[in-house]
């Protein structure tokens, strides 16, 4: 393939993979409610011996909250960048420990364009077209077109039993703090239908592979849900963060 096609493929594909692959990880994040800690959300991408890769994601509640929800959600979605394209191939949603448990899998057949859905209550399979994500693996496709330099974000998703579009805006750079220092940002915002729909917005370091280091959810009623890096295993972090500012001390 010639320099050409290819630029065009990345120009045009919503899921065009780095240039230079983006490394396996492992990510630590503290989760907080309402500002009070509440327990830890883990990421790794991990690539097998037959090329193929696996992005995970674990969230589990800690201390008093573990007592009040003890679930824990498990999150993995298996895909294939062998065409230069991220093709999920399996995607599993699993929890457990709370009062209900939940389990949907989702397998995608690129040869006759269809998902086939599982949640445990019935089976059935939706069509699909080039570029359909599930909602774990999209993020990768996020930041994979943030390191492209796009404007736009706009993703085909299969979630729910149909396909959604999960439009995301580009807001503004920032500087953040979080438990690992200070690090400049990208601000994005996911786009809902509705205005009272939650709210979902993300800040992604260019200097971390555009790994999001704060992910922030707002409900409907009102909760929010925030998640700050902590620790990070796989991507170079040393010179990127600034150590946090110290509180001045007030004296009488």
């Amino acid at each position: 393939m010639n320099k050409l096609a290819l630029i065009l493929i990345c120009t045009f594909s919503s899921t065009c993979l780095f240039a230079e692959p983006i490394p396996d990880f492992a990510a630590n994040y503290s989760i907080h409610l309402n500002g009070i800690q509440a327990g830890e959300l883990k990421r790794s991408l991990v690539t097998n011996n037959d090329g193929s890769r696996l992005f995970k994601s674990e969230t589990q509640a800690k201390g008093l909250f573990a007592l009040l929800k003890p679930e824990v959600i498990i999150e993995t979605s298996l895909w294939s960048g062998s065409e230069k394209l991220i093709k999920p191939l399996k995607y599993r949603y699993i929890r457990t420990g709370g009062r209900k448990n939940k389990r949907v899998a989702l397998d995608f057949n690129w040869v006759t364009r269809q998902v086939y859905i599982d949640d445990a209550k019935h089976p059935w399979s939706l069509d699909i077209e080039n570029a359909t994500l599930d909602k774990l693996v999209y993020q990768l496709a996020l930041m994979s077109d943030l390191e492209e330099k796009k404007t736009t974000f706009d993703y085909r998703i299969a979630d729910g039993g149909k396909i959604k579009r999960y439009l995301i805006t580009k807001m503004n750079k920032e500087v953040i703090s979080t438990p690992m220092g200070k690090i400049e940002v990208i601000k994005l915002t996911r786009k809902r239908s509705r205005p009272k729909d939650r709210k979902t917005t993300l800040w992604c370091a260019p200097a971390l592979n555009y790994i999001p280091v704060m992910l922030e959810h707002i409900e409907k009623d009102g909760t929010i849900f925030t998640a700050k890096l902590r620790r990070l295993r796989g991507i170079g972090t040393e010179g990127v963060f600034e150590p946090n500012t110290p509180p001045i001390p007030l004296f009488d």
